[in-house]
């Protein structure tokens, strides 16, 4: 009495051999994985760094404000975003979602209150839409437009 039949135990033998088989490629690729990088020596970094301060300087008096960022490696904190202004009157729904508390539903009744009574006249007939109201206004104002 056999527990499998021989053309059982032949695809049982096929798929550990596959399994065996496939596990020594992977061994092998990971053996001979390289990807050509090398680390920095500190002599070279400095003269990067060198390399560098050159070049900022022969720029002139304008890259002053830039090598002293560099150097104190925060550049972040001087940056101050572009706002752009968005016409509320002509704007789509993926324009009106950057604006600062309005969402998808919001962006969304705002096209429907424009659809249904024209285009807004004043910044006050925007807080006609339900979701927007004075303080949601008046961080709106800045950023948007007629």
């Amino acid at each position: 009495m056999t527990l499998f039949t021989v053309q059982e135990k032949r695809v049982i033998l096929f798929l550990i051999g596959s399994l065996v088989l496939g596990y020594g490629i992977k061994l092998y690729n990971q053996s001979h994985y390289y990807d050509g990088f090398t680390a920095l020596t500190k002599k070279e970094k400095e003269s990067f760094k060198q390399t560098a301060e050159l070049a900022y300087s022969s720029m002139g008096k304008s890259s002053e404000k830039e090598t002293k960022v560099l150097k104190s490696g925060s550049s972040e904190k001087d940056y101050t975003p572009e706002t752009e202004i968005i016409n509320i009157n002509t704007a789509q729904k993926q324009d009106l979602i950057k604006l600062p508390k309005i969402g998808e539903v919001t962006a969304e009744r705002i096209i429907r209150f424009r659809d249904d009574y024209g285009p807004f006249k004043t910044f006050d007939d925007l807080m006609k839409v339900k979701g927007i109201g004075p303080k949601t206004l008046a961080k709106l104002k800045s950023q948007i437009t007629l």
